[in-house]
């Protein structure tokens, strides 16, 4: 249960980090309704995320990739649709915000030394 709270503050510090670098990805509300957008996203990408890379296997295959950063943007995207008013953001925005957001995630799992299976 620990290692969940780790990860979801893990996760609300890449989108508030999302949020300071880019211009046209904003998060709205304080931080019970960041905390609740970031449940729904870590919801999202644990039930529908492996689904649609599942059955997207091909198109990520065949984009090298690229189809991944889409999948990421498209859960992003179903977040902010889910919780509206917390997150304003251009397509582009959520774009870069979903490549923004992966990266600083990342970081900062590798720096806190959290794994997924504990």
């Amino acid at each position: 249960m620990i290692k969940f709270f780790i990860r979801l503050l893990i996760t609300l510090i890449a989108l508030q980090g999302a949020d300071y670098i880019l211009g046209n990805f904003q998060l709205h509300g304080g931080y019970l309704s960041l905390f609740w957008f970031g449940v729904v996203l870590g919801i999202l990408n644990w039930l529908i995320k492996p689904i649609l890379v599942f059955f997207s296997i091909p198109l990520i295959v065949v984009s090298a990739g690229f189809f991944y950063l889409i999948i990421n943007a498209l859960t992003l995207y179903a977040a902010s649709v889910l919780m509206p008013g917390v997150l304003s953001a251009t397509a582009f925005g959520i774009f870069w915000g979903s490549i923004i957001v992966s990266i600083l995630h990342w970081c900062l799992t590798v720096l806190f030394r959290v794994r997924e299976k504990d």
